[in-house]
């Protein structure tokens, strides 16, 4: 896959904050304007207390959810953990098992978030833009926002509001089990992004993408040593 270069990683924390305020305005929203077909998943791994991090990459054909492509990468990381600055310590690695990907899927889902972010720029949104395709961040966790409850079912959701405006929703992807939180990253709207994401799931808490992912990435950490 093609991966635009934005701008230059190895920044400072205020070099980092001013990306992601000039990228954000950057962001379109939109429904998906195609089918979607094949749906890519992406994770990072890494030890405790090493700064070798590891990515991996796998696309699923939705239709029957079979893996038709994966690819890993490792790399090392210097920029350090700062909530709100994700994509500047992960999208690195990231970037490099996406160069090994040779078809372009029709989404990308991210563990971690899409606009829901204080500067509208989570890793989601982020390299959206970079891969220029429809992404969507799908997160364990809330970052921003805050949402009403909603029902045990599978499928139930409440929309994420923060400064006013809907940034994504706590979904149900799992029959009692904790939401999660989507939010669309670039080229995709809420509604189509929590659309994807329950039709990628195939009976746990996390999208069937991002769970591949997060399991090839794993297996490759373990491999290498990591």
């Amino acid at each position: 896959m093609k991966c635009l270069n934005l701008h230059p990683w190895d920044i400072s924390y205020d070099k980092a904050i001013n990306i992601q305020q000039s990228l954000s305005s950057q962001i379109t929203l939109e429904p998906l304007n195609s089918p979607v077909e094949l749906v890519a998943g992406a994770d990072v791994s890494y030890s405790k207390g090493s700064n070798t991090f590891y990515s991996g990459v796998v696309i699923l054909r939705l239709s029957d959810m079979s893996i038709i492509e994966e690819a890993t990468a490792e790399g090392n990381v210097d920029f350090p953990y700062i909530p709100g600055l994700l994509s500047f310590r992960e999208s690195p690695v990231l970037i490099k098992a996406f160069e090994k990907i040779k078809i372009t899927p029709d989404a990308v889902i991210f563990d971690g978030q899409g606009i829901a972010h204080p500067r509208g720029l989570g890793i989601a949104s982020h390299l959206g833009l970079i891969l220029d395709i429809p992404s969507i961040g799908c997160a364990k966790n809330i970052l921003v926002g805050e949402y009403n409850n909603l029902g045990d079912e599978f499928g139930e959701y409440s929309l994420m509001m923060y400064k006013n405006k809907a940034v994504g929703a706590a979904v149900r992807t799992k029959k009692k089990v904790s939401p999660v939180f989507v939010s669309p990253g670039h080229k995709i709207d809420i509604e189509s992004s929590i659309n994807t994401i329950l039709r990628v799931c195939r009976g746990y808490r996390l999208p069937e993408p991002t769970r591949q992912a997060h399991i090839l990435v794993n297996k490759s950490r373990v491999s290498f040593g990591g």
